[in-house]
């Protein structure tokens, strides 16, 4: 005689944060970057497009972030252009991680989950984008100061 037993539901997966990981391994790219334990030479640098590029998508990024977590609905047209923002940086960013910028591509699946976008996710993500930030700006000035007459 066989027992019905119950059958537990698995959970549903809410999916795997990728942006979450790529954000964190671009930080890790640029504070390598931006080190002071690596010689500074313009090569060991990050080209000034490409900072224009990461820095216009973090400021995209930052302003919408601030907006849904004010209340504000997502916004499924402003998530495409942030998408697009960062895909144009990860192209720049190609020559100094391949790997990285083949995750940014907007044809990555990751632009378009929910959790992408989500409140819990956009507080993981805010400190690790504001350290590339800082990198980005401290790579900008070394550019500036030390390289302007080459």
């Amino acid at each position: 005689m066989r027992i019905n037993r119950l059958r537990k539901k698995r959970a549903k997966s809410t999916g795997s944060n990728e942006w979450l990981r790529i954000v964190e391994s671009f930080e890790n790219l640029m504070e390598r970057r931006v080190s002071d334990e690596v010689p500074r030479t313009k090569a060991q640098l990050i080209d000034k497009d490409t900072l224009e590029a990461v820095n216009t998508a973090y400021t995209v990024t930052l302003r919408y972030y601030t907006a849904v977590l004010a209340g504000t609905e997502h916004n499924q047209r402003a998530e495409r252009v942030i998408s697009k923002l960062w895909q144009k940086a990860g192209t720049r960013l190609k020559r100094y991680d391949a790997d990285l910028a083949k995750k940014l591509k907007s044809t990555n699946r990751f632009w378009s989950k929910k959790i992408t976008w989500q409140n819990e996710t956009i507080e993981q993500v805010w400190p690790h984008l504001n350290a590339i930030r800082i990198c980005a700006n401290r790579m900008d000035l070394t550019l500036t100061n030390r390289f302007s007459a080459s």
